[in-house]
């Protein structure tokens, strides 16, 4: 009897960390996208000095959510996020419109699409 209730514990508790974890890189992958959706409209409007500014708090956000996604998912995955905003630095210092806001697009599906990959779901077991 203790050792079944010990499984079931120890699987309750397993279950209810995913789910944590699951929220937690939901919302912080949401909040870092909303943050993007405001640098598109900057990059649009060319203020190249606030889309800097704006690219300087996602980037901060990003370096204070990295370290705990990093134990959490693929570093693949973490990598191409820093090599988007790497990119998207360098085509802001450029100002070059185009090219920044495809950009900006890479940079937002690839943060929308890490939750929605790592999530408990048949297709991602099989």
């Amino acid at each position: 009897m203790k050792v079944i209730l010990a499984v079931i514990l120890s699987l309750a508790l397993f279950i209810a960390t995913g789910a944590y974890v699951q929220h937690y890189i939901d919302k912080t992958a949401e909040e870092i996208a909303g943050e993007t959706d405001h640098l598109k409209k900057l990059v649009e409007a060319e203020s190249w000095d606030e889309a800097a500014a704006v690219l300087n708090q996602i980037t901060d956000e990003w370096t204070r959510v990295r370290r705990k996604w990093n134990a959490l998912i693929d570093h693949a995955e973490v990598d191409r996020i820093d090599d988007a905003l790497a990119r998207t630095r360098e085509l802001i210092n450029l100002k070059d419109i185009k090219d920044c806001l495809v950009e900006i697009a890479v940079l937002k599906q690839t943060i929308l699409h890490i939750p929605e990959n790592e999530r408990l779901a048949l297709p991602n077991i099989f």
